[in-house]
């Protein structure tokens, strides 16, 4: 599994410092592989539509655009805050914690 992560938007938001993240899930430890598997099954990530609707007078918020290729399949969601899906919130916050990609 390979997951595409980026962050644009906000306050204080400089384009040069949004380049998209690469992270090779197989690469991760064993614990940390299964645990992102297992949030990204729990938000039902390859059935979300391409773009989750930003809620009204949603300015100056940060958008996360998420692509996820997993064997055969390829996916790509973006989403800006706040993120209704409890589940999708999670995993954009698992993604923004890892810090680099390995």
């Amino acid at each position: 599994m390979r997951v595409q992560f980026q962050v644009s938007g906000g306050v204080g938001y400089f384009p040069g410092r949004a380049a998209p993240r690469t992270i090779d899930v197989d690469a991760l430890t064993e614990v940390d592989r299964d645990a992102l598997k297992a949030l990204v099954d729990a938000a039902g990530f390859f059935s979300l539509p391409q773009r989750l609707p930003a809620p009204r007078g949603a300015a100056d918020y940060q958008t996360y655009q998420i692509m996820i290729e997993d064997g055969g399949r390829r996916h790509t969601v973006a989403a800006a805050d706040p993120v209704t899906n409890p589940a999708l919130q999670k995993l954009i916050d698992t993604l923004r914690s890892i810090k680099s990609a390995p």
